[in-house]
């Protein structure tokens, strides 16, 4: 509940705006998709209220922000779901499959001997001018 209330203090008198007028959009589209004469006259309408009396749209706002929030939080962790199982997994199987080992795995604790490469490098000035 102490969330709720915590969102419901952030809809300000802009974001009724902003609702109105995507709402209006959303009418506009669906009137021209299905050339509906009453869905204009009500995108008028529900643009006139959102400029001359936002707050009568407070409660659809409530429901349209909580909804982004909602999306912002569980949208994420699924898109990376679905790009790890589709790229990283295949890319490291296709690796595997022809023999890669850039990290060295099979060599690791074989010997005594480190598996970092060794880089003796003196770095110069013109070395950081052009980094990337």
């Amino acid at each position: 509940m102490a969330i709720t209330k915590k969102f419901l203090t952030k809809i300000t008198k802009k974001h009724c705006m902003e609702f109105g007028q995507v709402a209006t959009l959303v009418i506009l589209f669906l009137a021209l998709r299905y050339k509906n004469d009453q869905l204009i006259t009500a995108a008028f309408g529900l643009l006139l209220a959102s400029i001359v009396l936002p707050i009568i749209l407070y409660p659809f706002a409530v429901v349209w922000f909580a909804l982004s929030e909602l999306l912002s939080i569980v949208s994420p962790p699924i898109i990376l779901t679905i790009i790890f199982f589709l790229v990283v997994i295949p890319v490291g199987l296709i690796r595997r499959l022809l023999g890669k080992d850039s990290m060295r795995l099979k060599q690791f604790k074989k010997s005594k001997q480190s598996v970092m490469i060794e880089r003796d490098h003196l770095y110069t000035g013109a070395d950081l001018l052009h980094t990337f």
